[in-house]
């Protein structure tokens, strides 16, 4: 018999993506680019440093900057591994 979902778990799920749209909201703007064409759009890194006139490596050193800032504005136990995880991506 397959397990039904408990609808709390929406509701859970509802709440991460709130708060995680928040934390996003409070990156700095070139930060909250990176992190966004990254988790959300699925550009790598050499596609986002070409869109926004970057080098890669500030690329990078956004996106690990930018992903600590969400990790410490996320609810520690309830934080996604990846921004993506709570939107559904894939990344």
């Amino acid at each position: 018999m397959p397990e039904t979902a408990d609808p709390r778990d929406r509701f859970g799920q509802v709440d991460l993506r709130a708060e995680l749209i928040e934390a996003l909201l409070g990156l700095p703007m070139g930060m909250r680019s990176v992190v966004v064409l990254y988790y959300l759009h699925d550009l790598d890194v050499r596609q986002i440093a070409d869109v926004l006139d970057i080098s890669p490596s500030a690329v990078r050193s956004q996106l690990a900057r930018g992903l600590a800032k969400l990790r410490d504005s996320v609810s520690g136990a309830q934080a996604p591994h990846t921004p993506s995880a709570a939107f559904g991506g894939t990344k």
